[in-house]
């Protein structure tokens, strides 16, 4: 079966609500699509929102070294010249001293100076870390490398008690050649970090301040080998290797910026959140900025949901207001199918009443006034009918009536041909016999020819009054009106088909009561067809005769074993051929009311059943 077959099982309000549903779930499969797109792209500016917010903040800490290496210079060319190696010098504990009281700077603090000469001697110092070996000579090689005015570098040595940040090397303009080593540690917070109110309050050194959970974040001052140098929030812990350095190796080892979503691995235990890398220009450091996923892509998410209750809410009310205005157009529509169903069926009496105020109520219309045009014309074809049913009927009964007449007059006139040969013509040839047989006793002298031929005529006169004697049974037994219908067509095939050769066996009851006259006439009439037709057509050597009867019906059944014949053929045979009888049989037990059933097959036999009721109607 074809799907096309399959739709046009389906009701029409099925097949409306079918198309409809295809057709919303395009639609809102489409907006779902583009809101789809559009909250990808709103995803997208969140990452560079993050991206730019940590660029910024990444300036910031630029800008605070800067400003780090500007104070340097301009402290120093207020405290002179360097002296020359051996010569002590406060000029370390001043600069020191300078940054206490100033420092502006919310990521870190100025834990100690280093100043060396020209030559990368270490001259003076104050604060922490304290000068040893190691870490000078580290210095001094640093110092080699990097010719810039300023460079933030790793830091040289840790700081007892608080976490190295970085290192800012100075090379000071007024002293070609001398170098101080500003030693900074990171100022670490449980707090998050909030970028909208950041230098607020500046000056008194604090942390940074807390905001609205949307912008604020957790920070990462990250190393290149992975170890946190400065740490904002919570579960930011500075002086351990960061959590995050397995997904920004990539980007560390490129140089590259990026925000992405990093998700715990195997083995890890964090929120998935957003973070943004980005380099520390002009330092080995990275800064990560991170929000947990909830946070930063709340609008994103937010407009998933949103979208995702809009078009589930948007396509089950569609689907519902699609459903009721179907059904208003339907119902019309399912009323007229009724109606017409009622109309095939021949229902036409019923008004076909539709509520609809469209294009169903003119079809309605239209199909109420079919309806009555239809039922007239039926009253008129059933009036019409009535009386042509009358009329046959008066036909028919007329037609009965003479048939009856006829009948009547054919067994009268049988009657009066059966008196007449009796009375006249049988005696006639009676009286001819006996005066034959007197002539042949007056010819005792005569010739033996005389004798003869006189002999001959007594035989032919003898013939002919046995002949006469038949013919006058034939017409009306006086058997049937002395004794009645069983003696009378007992004798009957007895005599009719025992000269034939014909074995017959007669069944029958006697009536208590002889039935009445034109129903014996009648039914020995079919019986003598019957049995005239055995005779002369069925070439039986056996025949049947049965009689019953009760309160109500009498029936005759005649049966033979002989060749048997095609009954529709014969019947439906027309002209003077052996349908006649069979037509004849039938007519007279319609006459009473009966009927005739005649079985027949080649080779089988027949069986001829004649019943006609004992009423009135028989009457």
């Amino acid at each position: 079966m074809t799907v096309t077959s399959r739709l046009r099982r389906l009701g029409l309000q099925r097949r409306i609500m079918l198309y409809v549903t295809v057709g919303l779930a395009t639609m809102f499969g489409t907006l779902a699509f583009l809101g789809l797109g559009a909250i990808d792209e709103a995803t997208r500016l969140v990452f560079q929102e993050r991206l730019s917010t940590a660029y910024t903040t990444a300036s910031i800490i630029e800008r605070d070294f800067g400003r780090v290496a500007a104070d340097v210079q301009e402290t120093s060319r207020e405290l002179g010249a360097i002296a020359s190696p051996g010569t002590p010098q406060p000029e370390a504990a001043r600069l020191l001293e300078h940054f206490d009281r100033v420092n502006p700077y919310p990521f870190f603090r100025v834990s100690g100076i280093w100043v060396l000469d020209p030559a990368g001697s270490l001259v003076d110092a104050a604060g922490l870390p304290a000068p040893a070996n190691g870490p000078v000579g580290a210095a001094q090689k640093l110092v080699g490398a990097h010719s810039e005015p300023s460079s933030v570098l790793r830091a040289v040595a840790p700081s007892p008690g608080a976490i190295a940040f970085a290192t800012v090397l100075v090379r000071v303009s007024g002293t070609p050649g001398s170098v101080i080593l500003v030693h900074t540690t990171s100022v670490n917070s449980s707090a998050d970090f909030a970028p909208a109110v950041y230098g607020r309050d500046r000056g008194s050194g604090t942390a940074p301040l807390s905001g609205d959970a949307a912008e604020t974040y957790h920070l990462e001052v990250v190393d290149p080998d992975g170890m946190a140098v400065l740490g904002v929030g919570y579960d930011e812990i500075a002086g351990q290797r960061s959590r995050h350095f397995p997904a920004m190796r990539d980007l560390v080892a490129t140089g590259s910026a990026a925000a992405l979503l990093h998700e715990p691995g195997p083995g890890e235990n964090f929120e998935p959140h957003v973070m943004a890398v980005v380099p520390l220009a002009g330092s080995p450091f990275y800064v990560v900025l991170e929000q947990p996923v909830d946070v930063a892509l709340a609008l994103p998410f937010r407009l998933r949901e949103q979208l995702l209750v809009a078009t589930i809410a948007g396509f089950r009310g569609s689907l519902v207001v699609a459903c009721i205005t179907t059904r208003h157009v339907v119902k019309p529509t399912e009323q007229l199918t009724v109606a017409a169903e009622r109309m095939a069926g021949g229902d036409l009496a019923s008004p076909i009443r539709v509520a609809a105020q469209d294009e169903i109520a003119k079809l309605a219309e239209s199909l109420e006034a079919m309806r009555q045009r239809l039922r007239a014309a039926y009253e008129a074809v059933e009036e019409t009918n009535k009386e042509l049913e009358l009329r046959v009927k008066e036909r028919t009964d007329r037609l009965g009536h003479v048939l009856r007449q006829t009948i009547s007059a054919q067994e009268d006139e049988r009657r009066r041909l059966a008196r007449e040969l009796h009375d006249e013509t049988a005696q006639t040839i009676a009286a001819l016999s006996i005066a034959l047989d007197r002539a042949r006793d007056g010819l005792d002298g005569a010739g033996s020819e005389a004798i003869s031929q006189i002999g001959q005529a007594k035989e032919l006169s003898s013939r002919l009054l046995a002949e006469t004697r038949r013919l006058i049974l034939g017409l009306r037994p006086t058997l049937l009106d002395d004794m009645g219908l069983l003696p009378a067509i007992r004798w009957y095939a007895e005599s009719y088909l025992g000269d034939r050769g014909i074995a017959v066996t007669v069944e029958a009851a006697e009536p208590a009561q002889r039935l009445p006259a034109h129903i014996e006439v009648a039914l020995f009439r079919v019986v003598q067809e019957a049995i005239a037709n055995v005779a002369r057509h069925s070439r039986a050597k056996h025949a049947d005769l049965r009689l019953t009867h009760d309160e109500s019906r009498v029936a005759v059944i005649v049966a033979d074993d002989g060749i048997g014949f095609d009954v529709a053929r014969v019947l439906g045979q027309t002209g003077p051929t052996e349908s006649v009888g069979l037509l004849g049989m039938q007519e007279r037990a319609r006459l009473l009311g009966g009927r005739l059933e005649i079985e027949s097959r080649d080779g089988g036999g027949t069986l001829v059943r004649v019943e006609v009721p004992l009423t009135d109607e028989a009457a």
